[in-house]
């Protein structure tokens, strides 16, 4: 009797639940730690009875061909793995350099002697890893996944026709990590977007963990909410973090896709401009300025005032962060004017690449973390 494919369904099901971790690969494509590590300790005893072999062979060959497999096994491996590669390393040393030649020189114990310093360096600086809660190379793992999740989060989705959104995020010192952040989403049938920009305190590695934790945040709250009501719920999500630099600031813009008609609120932030393409002149958009993200509790909407405006066709709305204005000897406002004469010189030489333009111009340097979101209406 021929089974249906409803009927089939659940041993299917049943059987993904039972799939073992150590298959997860071909599951999703990335190879599990397990995996790596079991690859990486094969590789090394291949490598070591390699280098018995050339140091067999060749007399003269320096010792130092142990070393690579002495320093990768102490670095990279962990607990019965490592000490299964470092057995193998130092019985193929011992027979290489003293059993197949009759003899023990002081060659050999000298030899002997560095890699033992050796190791114990790599397993000093392991310890030094592991008391964080994870080995070195679980720890590169993590902080590869956590850039690689930064980067995810600060992206912008595409725009209906008629719009576009083009942003530029550079961390300070080109480290990996910014403490800007920008987040958006589209909501109602391609009716509304939601874009928000905000720059924790502090800058680079410093605000990574509160940049992520902050992007996460303001992104759930993004076309769930009210756009009056972002703002004062980021504030008291900030508040209740008791972080020891736990204050932000933001700009958070929502536009109707289908009018034009727009809604903007500051949190502190440096005032968004906005190019009139009929007169080819640029607005400082200031009215609307609240108090600082994570500072004071139990802030109402009341505490973030909104601004209305209109984008017709050809105008552009231009948010940045404080990175892009700031300046050693000048205050917000003259940063603000030079920052819309730099962008007046970019958009004349075309809006693509304008946002890295910008960047690249601001007066910080690469001393701050600097962000440029610029939302067209074409």
């Amino acid at each position: 009797m021929a089974t249906s494919p409803a009927a089939a369904a659940p041993p299917a099901a049943a059987s993904a639940t039972r799939t073992p971790l150590r298959h997860l690969a071909d599951v999703t494509g990335r190879r599990t730690p397990e995996y790596l590590e079991r690859t990486l300790a094969g590789v090394l005893i291949c490598f070591a009875f390699v280098a018995m072999v050339l140091v067999v062979s060749w007399p003269d060959l320096t010792f130092g061909v142990f070393l690579p497999v002495v320093m990768a096994a102490g670095f990279m491996l962990i607990g019965m793995i490592r000490a299964v590669v470092l057995g193998v390393a130092f019985a193929a040393f011992v027979v290489a350099t003293t059993v197949i030649p009759g003899e023990l020189t002081s060659r050999t114990l000298a030899a002997a002697a560095l890699l033992l310093v050796m190791l114990g360096l790599a397993l000093t600086m392991q310890r030094t890893w592991s008391r964080l809660g994870m080995p070195q190379q679980n720890a590169s793992r993590l902080i590869s996944d956590l850039r690689y999740r930064q980067a995810v989060q600060t992206r912008l989705p595409a725009l209906p026709q008629g719009w576009r959104a083009d942003y530029c995020v550079r961390a300070a010192h080109g480290q990996p990590f910014c403490g800007d952040i920008v987040v958006g989403c589209v909501n109602g049938a391609d009716e509304r977007f939601d874009v928000a920009v905000v720059d924790v305190s502090g800058k680079g590695l410093t605000a990574a963990g509160r940049s992520l934790l902050m992007g996460g945040a303001i992104s759930g709250l993004l076309g769930v909410m009210a756009p009056e009501l972002v703002l004062a719920a980021a504030n008291n999500y900030l508040v209740r973090q008791q972080w020891g630099e736990g204050f932000a600031t933001a700009t958070h813009l929502s536009v109707d896709l289908q009018t034009g008609r727009f809604s903007l609120g500051s949190a502190g932030h440096p005032a968004v401009v906005q190019y009139h393409a009929g007169s080819g002149r640029w607005e400082s958009l200031s009215a609307a300025s609240g108090v600082v993200l994570g500072v004071i509790d139990e802030l109402d909407p009341s505490d973030f005032p909104r601004q209305t405006g209109h984008l017709d066709h050809g105008d552009a709305l231009l948010i940045v962060s404080d990175g892009v204005i700031e300046s050693r000897n000048g205050d917000l406002t003259q940063g603000t004017d030079r920052m819309m004469g730099i962008a007046d010189q970019e958009i004349a030489r075309g809006w693509e690449g304008a946002p890295d333009r910008i960047c690249a111009a601001a007066p910080a340097g690469e001393t701050d973390d600097r962000t440029v979101v610029i939302l067209r209406r074409v």
